[in-house]
């Protein structure tokens, strides 16, 4: 078998060119770096959004059970007097008095409900931004996967 009846790529000739694709693989390393690093940012600042937007209604729904609470307060006064006085004309002035409480203390705890039912719906984990996050990994694992091949 002489040289010009090889077909093949010699062993020398294989070794350059798997070290061009090695270089050129590497080449794209820092490019593929500069896009994940934009992505995460981009991740960093949708949760930082997320996170204040979940602030916003933890607020809104404190707020709304800090009113239930005065609006508690004062209506136990007003109403327990009121209503005192229009039962105390058909019962005994204990019966109600004990009759007035209950009615106050039953509104105080529906507001109470509600604002619990509000603070449920508030997300502490930034979803959409963990979502894409997770979206950035699997993309950079292509990337590096590509710049292999």
């Amino acid at each position: 078998m002489t040289n010009a009846e090889t077909t093949g790529p010699t062993l020398t000739e294989m070794l350059r060119d798997r070290m061009r694709d090695i270089r050129g693989a590497a080449g794209e390393v820092p490019d593929v770096a500069a896009d994940f690093r934009q992505l995460l940012a981009g991740d960093l600042r949708l949760g930082a959004t997320e996170t204040r937007e979940a602030a916003t209604q933890a607020g809104t729904a404190a707020a709304i059970g800090g009113a239930a609470a005065v609006i508690a307060d004062i209506g136990l006064f007003f109403t327990c007097l009121t209503l005192m006085f229009v039962l105390a004309t058909a019962m005994e002035l204990w019966l109600a008095s004990l009759l007035t409480t209950l009615i106050v203390f039953a509104a105080a705890f529906i507001a109470y409900r509600i604002a619990v039912s509000r603070f449920k719906r508030v997300r502490a984990m930034p979803q959409r931004a963990m979502h894409s996050l997770g979206k950035d990994l699997s993309w950079l694992k292509t990337q590096l996967k590509l710049s292999e091949n």
